[in-house]
């Protein structure tokens, strides 16, 4: 979806949510709620324990919404002297004279560096190198390449016409 909003007419696309990772989030927590439910059944605790269950299965529960809900407010902005990752807790801002290539690319098998889910965080990926990951589903994303030799891999709905636009207010 595609959006313009605000004075400076800033071009906001949402990302687009695979209805897998959803799934498997929603799985996720379905489990832990049945697991909330049933294991006092199964295994008696004492109250210490207990106290120690609920905390940690509060603590899980808490990020799997919180990924869940990352993942369906992710945005990127076009604005008119800057592109924008918009994220919950993050943003990143680049200048449109920073960039350096902007081109679509599937998402490539990587390794986490650093982040708490398989939506973002900084992975390296073979024939890229490290790269800031601000996703959402598995299909092909766009690689935003910075002068400064930076990467971002993105998911935007409507990647080619993403692409487009950027480079069209990139030149």
């Amino acid at each position: 979806m595609i959006k313009k909003m605000n004075i400076d007419n800033d071009i906001i696309f949402k990302s687009k949510v695979s209805k897998w990772i959803a799934g498997l989030y929603v799985g996720i927590l379905i489990f832990l709620v049945i697991m909330f439910i049933g294991m006092p059944f199964v295994a008696p605790m004492t109250f210490l324990e207990k106290i120690i269950f609920i905390t940690i299965y509060f603590i899980v529960f808490l990020v799997i919404i919180f990924t869940l809900y990352r993942a369906y407010r992710l945005i990127f902005i076009i604005s008119k002297d800057r592109f924008v990752i918009g994220g919950l807790l993050k943003k990143h801002i680049i200048m449109f004279s920073d960039i350096k290539e902007v081109k679509k690319t599937p998402i490539p098998l990587g390794f986490r560096l650093f982040g708490a889910s398989l939506l973002g965080g900084r992975y390296y990926f073979p024939g890229v190198g490290n790269a800031s990951v601000a996703m959402s589903n598995f299909d092909d994303g766009v690689l935003v390449t910075t002068k400064d030799g930076y990467n971002f891999l993105i998911t935007p709905m409507e990647p080619l016409r993403f692409i487009d636009i950027l480079k069209d207010e990139i030149k």
